[in-house]
């Protein structure tokens, strides 16, 4: 009996040994590789969420919960980050494996600012036809982040001269249906007021007042989530649309098989030789 212990100790403590070396194993697994899209224009800092201990401007949810739902994913999937502001989207990292690179990601995606806006103007099919391009190129799906603001409103919107569905994905719809005033920060992120009609061209204003007067008489400038917008922008492009509400939400939409891919993927071993060593010692103490 106890020649038997002594080997089954032996063996435990040889497989805790093996552990520090990192053993992998090479097998075929349902991974995801993403290319994230951030709005961020100034209607993004509009303040229409309301989930305790998250920011409640529009970028900073997104950003809070894009970096909980991210590493949901599964090791091996691969996340890439860009933001759109004007008609172009931006790409600031290639798709990295997200369980080997989780400090970079997290550490780009918190540095997305809204002060990297090279323009004012905001064309939204532009820049998800842009980055569906991007993604296309880099063999991921696409998941694009906007609460559908346009400016200015009465742009003439591009058809999609692409395959709809080609580039599987999703729109994401950020903020709230209510049309709320646009803070005004300064280049430190301080309040300084809210946008104002006064703050437009002469052509601009011209337009904002034919197209949607009663939200503009109090002279502030106002923002809501058009889902009619994304919502008509998805179906032209074949991707899906959600309105970002929850982690769960979204992570529900990032795990969706049918943006999966099955690679093969060096998969740690060390989870299932801690559970076979708590086995060994649970059959000696026993």
């Amino acid at each position: 009996m106890r020649n038997w212990r002594f080997w089954v100790w032996l063996t435990a403590l040889l497989l805790a040994a093996a552990t520090f070396a990192r053993p992998s194993l090479t097998l075929p697994k349902a991974v995801h590789r993403y290319v994230f899209v951030l709005d961020i224009t100034q209607s993004m800092n509009a303040r229409d969420y309301h989930v305790t201990d998250s920011p409640s401007d529009r970028l900073g949810y997104t950003k809070a919960v894009l970096e909980q739902a991210l590493f949901q994913l599964p090791c091996g999937s691969e996340a890439g980050l860009a933001v759109f502001t004007h008609k172009n989207t931006h790409l600031l990292l290639t798709p990295l494996e997200i369980c080997q690179h989780e400090a970079a990601l997290r550490d780009t995606l918190r540095a997305i600012d809204w002060r990297s806006a090279w323009a004012a103007d905001s064309y939204v099919a532009y820049g998800l036809f842009d980055a569906i391009r991007t993604a296309k190129n880099l063999d991921a799906a696409v998941v694009f982040f906007s609460d559908g603001q346009q400016s200015p409103e009465t742009a003439r919107e591009p058809a999609f001269n692409g395959k709809p569905g080609s580039v599987p994905g999703w729109v994401m719809g950020v903020g709230g249906t209510t049309p709320i005033p646009i803070p005004k920060l300064d280049r430190e992120g301080r309040p300084v007021g809210f946008w104002q009609t006064t703050d437009l061209t002469r052509q601009v204003l011209t337009q904002r007042y034919r197209q949607n007067p009663p939200h503009h008489r109090s002279g502030l400038l106002l923002s809501h989530l058009d889902e009619a917008r994304l919502r008509q922008l998805a179906n032209e492009t074949g991707l899906g649309y959600r309105r970002l509400t929850t982690i769960e939400n979204l992570t529900a939409a990032l795990i969706d098989p049918r943006t999966a891919q099955t690679r093969s993927v060096a998969t740690d071993l060390r989870p299932w030789l801690g559970w076979l060593i708590l086995g060994l010692a649970a059959t000696v103490l026993i």
